[in-house]
């Protein structure tokens, strides 16, 4: 395992001394995120998922890692709204703080992690884990950050699709349809091949944009700022805590377990500052959450894959 963690940490430092020696600019940082999120994890997903042999057990897992993380992330959302009250945070921020909390990053930080070290089952139901924070994200999340009362379903509805219409999830739904109708066998192998090379090269793309995205936030000055760095320690400690909790006692198999469980113990969704922007209040805070989550999680996640092996 120490050989993982190894070239996990080497590749996130890769990224990070590129923006820190100006290789990687902001402009450029964000064009690497944009190749990863629009081209090369679309094509892991749909290579993991078009060559695996889904099955009915696989596709009970799946579904209920997706109603799984959609229910814990508005229960455990809900608890650190309640924390972030008692502790006096900005009230107009408690909407933002309630959903970058409860987010997770599982496409750029989750389908790695899950990949090197438990194989392409794990993104499997890794993918599970992205439908079920678009649904969140999409109704409950976007609900509570516009803080309104009374919205319409119909216009709830559209707002769902609307979001949830993205490269992750057609890639997601276009490879279940492609396992199931066994589609690959008809596709020809250079056809095969580009898509898993693109594939192959999400992995250190996602984790060098992640060193470069954490470079270029400037740790020293988001550590000043006292509220994001209690809100991001306290969402980097609680969500992993919680998830194990109440994932502990209820039998499932181990992969639904330990992918579950490390989903909600990824970094904020850089999606959400986003969202925030357009229909809320606190977008820079919750833009210092997501930098601050992602550099916290290099000293967690160790911790949480070793807690893994208790069900592995």
């Amino acid at each position: 395992m120490f050989g993982q963690f190894f070239v996990l940490f080497a590749l996130m430092a890769i990224g990070y001394l590129c923006s820190r020696k100006k290789f990687l600019n902001g402009e450029m940082t964000v064009g690497v995120g944009n190749i990863v999120l629009f081209f090369t994890i679309p094509a892991l997903l749909f290579s993991s998922l078009a060559n695996t042999k889904v099955e009915r057990d696989m596709l009970t897992n799946f579904g209920l890692i997706v109603g799984l993380q959609f229910f814990s992330l508005i229960l455990f959302g809900r608890i650190l709204r309640i924390y972030y009250r008692f502790r006096k945070f900005e009230e107009e921020h408690l909407n933002m703080l309630e959903v970058t909390g409860a987010s997770v990053n599982n496409a750029f930080i989750g389908f790695p992690i899950a990949l090197m070290f438990f194989g392409e089952e794990a993104v499997v139901y890794m993918s599970a884990s992205v439908l079920g924070l678009n649904l969140y994200v999409w109704s409950i999340g976007l609900y509570i950050i516009k803080g309104v009362k009374g919205e319409r379903l119909g216009t709830m509805l559209r707002t769902l699709v609307k979001g949830t219409i993205n490269p992750n999830i057609s890639s997601i739904l276009l490879g279940l349809l492609a396992s199931l109708i066994g589609l690959m066998q008809y596709m020809p192998d250079f056809v095969q091949s580009f898509i898993s090379s693109l594939g192959g090269i999400s992995t250190p793309l996602s984790l060098i944009y992640i060193g470069a995205l954490t470079g270029n936030s400037g740790i020293r000055f988001l550590l000043r700022d006292r509220e994001a760095l209690e809100a991001s320690l306290t969402k980097m400690i609680f969500m992993p805590l919680l998830a194990f909790v109440f994932i502990f006692f209820i039998p499932l198999q181990p992969l639904v377990k330990t992918v579950y469980f490390l989903s909600l113990a990824l970094p904020s969704a850089a999606i959400v500052p986003m969202i925030v922007g357009r229909y809320g209040e606190g977008a820079e805070a919750s833009s210092k959450m997501v930098m601050l989550t992602t550099a916290f999680s290099m000293a967690t996640l160790p911790v949480c894959i070793a807690i893994c092996k208790i069900w592995m």
